[in-house]
């Protein structure tokens, strides 16, 4: 699932420093628990409603996908899923998938299709949860029997065997009426068929999860030396780097790029760096005057005149020095910003650097000329053109340093070409509520906000995430922009199944139409920093770089303090060993 990057919450640290009180201690893996700090909170522990990180983290421990992902390169891991094979129509309209026997929830009862059936149908016949958009080519969802399920498919689909859709169980869901199910929270505990149980969500304390006794993996993997998760919320960075290198933590969710510098040839905590499949972005507000798709129009105070201008949006494109932003901001820890899709996807990564048009390289005086072009009079600062003043107001989220950092060189830089950025520190919510402002009719948005700066994580299989999220009337939309050429050509690579060449070059073409248009101003490629603890827990098997959060076979197959010691070779090792005179 696509997820926005939250790297940060509030100020202040008490809540997280109290569960640490009560819940951690340095021998904490002695007693099964594994503590991981984030420092964003879990905003819902619903799938059908959550949209950051630490949510996405906890869903990977506490729930099944009908395909999870394997460790060594997300693809579909049939071995370790409630779907254990499938079978698609040469013509990719038929899916049909057969899932594992003999699996129970959590609280006993039987795993049946009918589950996965309820699920996607609910997912489908409910507007307003964040996943519904993976079933858009989904005309109809059945279960025959008790372990088949049966998709009847509008058109083929790419990612149908990679379905961000964590499967709830109908028995305990179905008392939410479907309509505002996306609104509630769920069951606590959950009841779910994964490993882990979720006990007690706390949105800005320490959420715990335990071991399921019922999870159907223990037959065969055995049962996980880990038997309670506590995620605990920070609510800065730098108390969760302090508690792992004391031995409070045993890993960390998401850090900063200079953690890993810091580090360097620290015996007791490793810095894992991962490329992530997602982007850091200026979004601009671009709602049509008339709606497109969720916005019935740009809401009141929103200065379209201004961040709606091609020639300033392009301007700015070429004033932001992204490569001081990789070194500076990000320590090194990212890629200069080079278009949607990233190097996480390299058969689908496209390089633009060198493209005189849409290469977006630091260059001042092109940036001045695109204004002057574009009938903007920058002989004082602001430029005018119309009597309107170029100046906008860019919102920055007060958790996150480094797009802080990142917005104060960019203001910077949109100056010495003519255009004033007022910054606003703002938090995550005060953002939420200028991009969801009511609009004109029911279920409708209208974008208050000029421009925010901001990321998305994007999927682990695939790169087609990153290109939903700004298709009209995506359940992901936050700019609002909308263009049938852009809908009709990143439609068409999702449905081009089997040719991924086919594909890469539809989705190259919309991704040369975004650039251009810039509804986005794709800034770096991040990568995210996760830190573990090298004597609490062993046995991390990495997933592109992340030692954890692709999925449960990562945390269940830990193994309690370091690593063992390399054992000495024999005599007869050693004698074997040695070439033959």
């Amino acid at each position: 699932m696509g997820t926005r990057t939250f790297r940060r919450v509030a100020a202040g640290i008490a809540a997280a420093l109290v569960a640490l009180v009560a819940l951690a201690a340095p021998a904490a893996a002695k007693d099964g628990d594994w503590r991981l700090g984030h420092d964003q909170p879990i905003d819902s522990p619903s799938p059908l409603k959550a949209y950051n990180t630490a949510a996405y983290a906890y869903f990977t421990f506490g729930y099944d996908l009908l395909v999870n992902f394997k460790t060594e390169d997300g693809t579909a891991d049939p071995e370790h899923s409630l779907a254990t094979a499938w079978e698609i129509a040469p013509d990719g309209k038929t899916v049909t998938f057969t899932l594992r026997d003999g699996v129970l929830w959590s609280d006993g009862q039987p795993f049946t299709s009918e589950d996965v059936r309820w699920t996607f149908q609910t997912v489908m016949d409910n507007q307003g949860n964040v996943v519904k958009d993976y079933l858009a080519n989904v005309a109809k969802v059945e279960a025959p029997d008790p372990l088949t399920v049966v998709l009847t498919m509008k058109a083929p689909d790419a990612r149908v065997t990679g379905l961000y859709i964590p499967i709830l169980p109908k028995h305990v869901w179905e008392k939410y009426p479907v309509k505002g199910i996306h609104k509630e929270d769920g069951p606590q505990p959950a009841v779910t068929t994964a490993p882990y149980v979720l006990q007690k969500w706390e949105e800005n304390g320490t959420s715990i999860l335990t071991y399921n006794a019922k999870w159907w993996g223990a037959a065969t993997l055995g049962e996980p030396a880990i038997k309670r998760i506590l995620m605990v919320n920070y609510k800065n960075k730098d108390g969760q780097l302090r508690d792992i290198k004391l031995g409070d933590l045993d890993a960390v969710l998401s850090g900063q790029g200079s953690w890993v510098k810091d580090l360097d040839g620290n015996a007791d905590v490793t810095a894992w760096p991962a490329p992530t499949a997602g982007f850091k972005e200026i979004a601009f507000n671009s709602c049509p005057p008339a709606g497109a798709g969720t916005c019935s129009g740009p809401g009141e105070g929103a200065k379209v005149k201004v961040v709606q201008d091609p020639a300033i949006r392009k301007a700015l494109a070429w004033a932001i020095d992204r490569k001081s932003l990789v070194d500076v901001v990000w320590a090194g820890q990212a890629d200069p910003g080079n278009g949607i899709i990233s190097r996480y996807f390299p058969t689908f990564f496209e390089d633009y650097s060198a493209d005189p048009e849409i290469g977006y390289g630091f260059d001042l005086e092109k940036a001045k000329q695109i204004l002057a072009d574009g009938g903007w009079d920058c002989s004082s600062t602001p430029c005018t053109k119309d009597g309107v003043k170029a100046t906008f107001e860019l919102l920055v989220r007060s958790i996150n340093d480094e797009e802080q950092n990142a917005a104060k060189r960019i203001k910077a830089w949109a100056e010495q070409i003519g255009i004033v950025i007022e910054l606003s520190v703002v938090t995550e919510d005060a953002i939420n509520e200028k991009i969801y402002a009511a609009g004109k009719t029911d279920d409708t948005y209208g974008p208050t906000y000029d421009a925010f700066l901001w990321g998305w994580g994007g999927d682990t299989a695939t790169p087609y995430f990153n290109f939903d999220v700004l298709r009209t009337g995506s359940s992901w939309q936050d700019s609002f922009y909308s263009n049938p050429a852009y809908d009709k050509l990143t439609e068409q690579a999702l449905q081009t199944v089997g040719d991924e060449a086919a594909s890469a070059d539809l989705l190259h073409q919309a991704e040369r139409i975004v650039l251009t248009d810039n509804p986005y101003l794709i800034l770096v490629h991040d990568k995210q920093i996760y830190l573990t603890r090298n004597d609490t827990w062993h046995g991390y098997a990495p997933s592109k770089g992340a030692p954890f959060g692709t999925n449960w076979l990562q945390t269940t197959q830990l193994q309690p303090g370091p690593a063992p010691a390399p054992q000495p070779a024999t005599q007869a090792e050693t004698t074997a060993a040695e070439p033959a005179t």
